[in-house]
Parts: structure tokens; sequence; C-alpha cells
């Protein structure tokens, strides 16, 4: 948050329906309801509207505002992890998924979605910083090992 000093964040039960956070101006509101880790993945989305949004796409009934919903989504998951964060992770040896999603105060299915959009955008795999990135299974390779044949 310290990019959006502009932003006010504000924990609140009167939402609109069926929506657990939404951005109005430079407020972002969130559901008291929600859990600290799913108040982050929620948090980036919202500043991803900010970012990349344009009007009142509370309701999904476009295509446009679909669209809309889709970029905004997308933009949060790479601001809360991003490729040279999942190389990071590999080199201070945070191996599984509960690792990752710990230290981006993430629950798993969001860090699930999260891989699953990189799978999405690169494919099965992707060559990043030296490393091979899997996304599934989830698992990254020094390029640097392969070479001194420690794994061929």
């Amino acid at each position: 948050m310290l990019e959006y000093p502009e932003l006010t964040i504000k924990e609140t039960n009167d939402l609109p329906k069926g929506l657990p956070g939404f951005n109005k101006g430079f407020q972002i509101f969130l559901s008291k309801q929600e859990s600290l880790y799913r108040k982050h993945f929620l948090l980036a989305e919202e500043i991803g509207h900010y970012e990349t949004t344009a009007g009142d796409i509370t309701d999904l009934d476009t295509i446009a505002k679909l669209k809309a919903e889709v970029v905004a989504r997308r933009w949060g998951y790479e601001k809360i992890i991003s490729l040279d964060d999942l190389v990071s992770c590999f080199e201070k040896n945070h191996l599984t998924a509960e690792d990752v999603a710990h230290d981006f105060e993430i629950e798993l299915d969001a860090l699930k979605i999260i891989l699953d959009h990189y799978f999405d955008k690169y494919g099965p795999s992707v060559q990043h910083r030296g490393y091979i990135i899997n996304f599934d299974p989830f698992i990254a390779i020094n390029l640097k090992t392969l070479e001194g044949g420690e794994y061929l």
C-alpha cells in the first residue's frame, strides 16, 4: 500500500450484494467477514480496478464489463506474486505451495488461481532469471544446476 498513499481502505459489512470488495474513487471497501489473507488477495484486485478500470462495473452485464473485471484480476494476481517473487521463493528454499502462500499472505486457493493465471499466460512453464518455473506441478528448476549435470 506504500505505492498508493492516495487510497483509503475501509472494512465494512455494508457492501453491494455478492461483492467481497469494491472501490469507489480513492476508497477501497473490503468485507469485514473475510480472513486477513483473503483481504490481501481482494485488495490486490481492487487496486487492479483502480489502476485499470474506468466507470462502474459492479453489474457484470456486458462483455466490456466482464473484460474489465478479468483485466483487473490479472493485474492483481501479478502484483501479489510476480515471476521474480516465485524465483525468490525457490532461492529461499520455500518449495511447497503452503510455503509460498504463507510468504505472500494469501490462501492456498488464491495461490492456485495465480498459478493458473500464469499457466494460461505462459503455458505449463516459463524460463525466468535462470530458472524454469513449472506451474503444474508447481516447481522451479535452476538452469545452472541442470547445465552442471546434477539432474541429467
